[in-house]
């Protein structure tokens, strides 16, 4: 009845442009990430990855698509066993149909080589949190930002508080 009045209020957002569309494009994602991590494949990684991928990890180094695939394929190249990875979307808020901040937690359990040519492998345990822009594209909800707000390392069992 309000349409028929010309009371309505202002056009509708896009179908896409919801809480709920992004938190399912954000899952696709996640799924399709875990799914290469596990079976070390880059090429369906880098596929699931955004166009316009920057990274700004707590040590203060902004990355590239280009160096987080090298980077990628360097942990890849220690990592003896992906044991768990599993993430976690914490929360979703919208700006308006430009953009949206999720805040996204992950805990990564694997077994990896030791440093340094010493033989064995040690069980690695890291928790991250990252706060993360995702923007609509023509392949959907994708996030092109990441921020990692820190977490916690731990190598068989033990806390590790890195220099």
């Amino acid at each position: 009845a309000l349409a028929a009045c010309g009371c309505a209020t202002g056009p509708r957002q896009p179908a896409w442009c919801s809480a709920a569309v992004v938190r399912q494009d954000a899952e696709a994602m996640i799924a399709a990430v875990t799914r290469a991590t596990y079976a070390e494949d880059i090429e369906a990684y880098m596929a699931a990855m955004p166009d316009e991928l920057r990274i700004d990890d707590t040590s203060g180094e902004v990355v590239d698509r280009d160096q987080w695939r090298a980077d990628v394929l360097r942990d890849w190249a220690v990592i003896t066993e992906t044991l768990a990875l599993e993430q976690s979307i914490e929360s979703i808020t919208m700006n308006g149909c430009e953009s949206a901040e999720l805040i996204v937690n992950q805990r990564w359990e694997r077994m990896m080589m030791r440093p340094n040519g010493v033989e064995g492998t040690d069980r690695i345990l890291t928790t991250q949190r990252h706060r993360e822009t995702w923007r609509h594209t023509d392949r959907g909800w994708q996030g092109g930002e990441v921020e990692e707000l820190g977490g916690d390392v731990y190598v068989n069992g033990e806390y590790y508080a890195p220099n």
